[in-house]
């Protein structure tokens, strides 16, 4: 066969294996990563003492966002815990990842968390985290484009109550509620894009070392 039929055979390949996107897709253990990242449109959240938090606060870092709110009996303080000692393990070990994620912890009840109160119960957990919150048209904007989920749960003599969306809240019952919300942990790049999904459970290990490969393979 003619060498030089077979040289540029080669270079053909090497160019469909670059372009093929399989071979940069990262294995993971916990993490579900997007086919393709999802952009973002802006959004207008405040961190107290920051001001304005939106896709600039965000850009030029690897970010973990999850929902929630202050009052949450369970699922967040143990949310929190495990993103802190993942944060520990990480000062511990800089060399674990490329870069330090920030986490971003965003208040889906802005009817009682306020900005301070916020910052303050993130900061608990760790010093680096960033409480946020805004309006709810904001924040369920937010909510929407990140895929996350949530909803107010009142009690009515004793039984759960569901308020749907729009309908009117019964007369003395308008602060009395707990919030049922996911425990998905969302995953920003640099770009500002939507880029991976932590499903539940997670386990500080294994999340840095999913986070890790995803960061080689950017």
């Amino acid at each position: 066969m003619n060498p030089v039929f077979l040289r540029l055979c080669l270079v053909v390949a090497l160019v469909l294996s670059a372009c093929n996107p399989t071979q940069s897709r990262p294995s993971l253990e916990s993490a579900t990563l997007l086919p393709t990242a999802k952009k973002l449109d802006d959004f207008k959240l405040v961190h107290f003492g920051q001001g304005e938090f939106n896709l600039d606060s965000i850009r030029g870092d690897w970010s973990l966002f999850f929902f929630g709110y202050t009052r949450c009996p369970d699922v967040c303080p143990t949310e929190l815990f495990m993103l802190a000692e993942m944060m520990r393990q990480i000062e511990q070990n800089p060399t674990a990842v490329e870069a330090v994620p920030q986490v971003v912890f965003v208040s889906v009840d802005p009817q009682q968390d306020t900005p301070e109160a916020l910052q303050k119960y993130t900061s608990y957990y760790h010093k680096s985290f960033k409480g946020v919150t805004g309006t709810q048209d904001e924040v369920d904007r937010l909510v929407a484009a990140m895929g996350v989920f949530y909803e107010r749960a009142y009690t009515l003599y004793g039984k759960p109550l569901i308020i749907e969306e729009g309908a009117e809240v019964p007369e003395g019952l308008e602060d009395s509620y707990l919030v049922n919300h996911t425990a998905s942990i969302i995953l920003t790049n640099p770009d500002g894009d939507m880029h991976a999904v932590f499903s539940t459970p997670h386990v500080p290990e294994v999340m840095i070392q999913d986070l890790a490969a995803m960061q080689k393979a950017w």
